[in-house]
């Protein structure tokens, strides 16, 4: 399996962490579900070998819903799981906030939900996906992605000024409280926490949080002897029950048993069974 990534053009860039496309990964194999992990970021994704997106809600359950090949995915606070059988997608990773100008309502609208693209940017969109097939290489397939979201841009680029200053702040490592940045924005919490909901997607609480176990686990060695009091209170928790709570609560699993089961593509934890 090959996975390419593509750094935006200056036009995207602060809207746009990165493209990525996976190739050629194994067929006639049937893999494992995968749980995809949150970050606090909206996704967009594109399924090149076929029409669809199949998405398990529950990591834990069996219920599978079909989506159109082309889909737009929402800041999450909760995992949900993938059967990755697709050989070929290509995909978009926003910058926490990012989506913010390429929609017409507010993000939280879109929390933990997954839908078709063209319920956001109109019918002819759908049209994107045929676009990336007729592609012959990854550059081409790349650049028209671009194209793409810079013809839908729904407004200028403005996130209030309280919300970037919330974001980059929380993820700094060690992070501020959510009173602390209270204390330098200069607007009520509830205020604040209606603009950062409308315009990240999750509230200033959940956001915190999720941004507090995307460094933990990146800081994570590639073995499972870890001091995990320590890692606990490096990353900012109370203690080893509080980060061992926060892991069941986006993972669903154990920190030491996260270690063991870990890959190298970010925010896929492949899942037993």
């Amino acid at each position: 399996m090959l996975i390419l990534k593509h750094t935006p053009s200056l036009l995207l860039a602060d809207f746009v962490e990165l493209f990525w496309l996976r190739q050629n990964a194994p067929k006639g194999v049937v893999p494992n579900k995968e749980a995809i992990l949150p970050d606090g970021c909206a996704h967009l994704v594109i399924n090149l070998t076929e029409d669809a997106v199949r998405v398990f809600e529950r990591i834990d359950g069996e219920t599978v819903i079909t989506l159109s090949g082309s889909i737009f995915g929402g800041p999450r606070s909760s995992p949900y799981a993938i059967l990755p059988t697709a050989s070929d997608v290509i995909g978009v990773l926003f910058r926490p906030g990012g989506a913010f100008p390429f929609l017409s309502i507010p993000v939280e609208e879109f929390r933990n939900a997954q839908v078709p693209i063209e319920l956001i940017f109109g019918a002819p969109a759908a049209d994107i996906r045929d676009q990336l097939l007729s592609a012959n290489t990854a550059a081409k397939k790349f650049a028209l992605l671009e194209c793409f979201l810079l013809r839908r841009l729904a407004r200028p680029f403005s996130l209030h000024r309280a919300v970037a200053y919330a974001i980059h702040a929380f993820q700094r490592n060690p992070s501020p409280t959510i009173s602390d940045v209270l204390g330098e924005i200069g607007l009520s919490e509830r205020r604040f926490s209606r603009v950062f909901s409308e315009q990240v997607g999750l509230t200033p609480k959940l956001f915190h949080r999720v941004q507090r176990f995307q460094r933990t686990i990146s800081s994570l060695p590639a073995m499972s002897d870890v001091d995990w009091a320590r890692t606990a209170v490096d990353a900012g928790y109370y203690d080893q029950a509080h980060l061992i709570h926060e892991f069941r609560s986006f993972c669903s699993i154990t920190p030491s048993v996260f270690i063991e089961r870990k890959i190298d593509q970010r925010n896929h934890l492949p899942l037993q069974g």
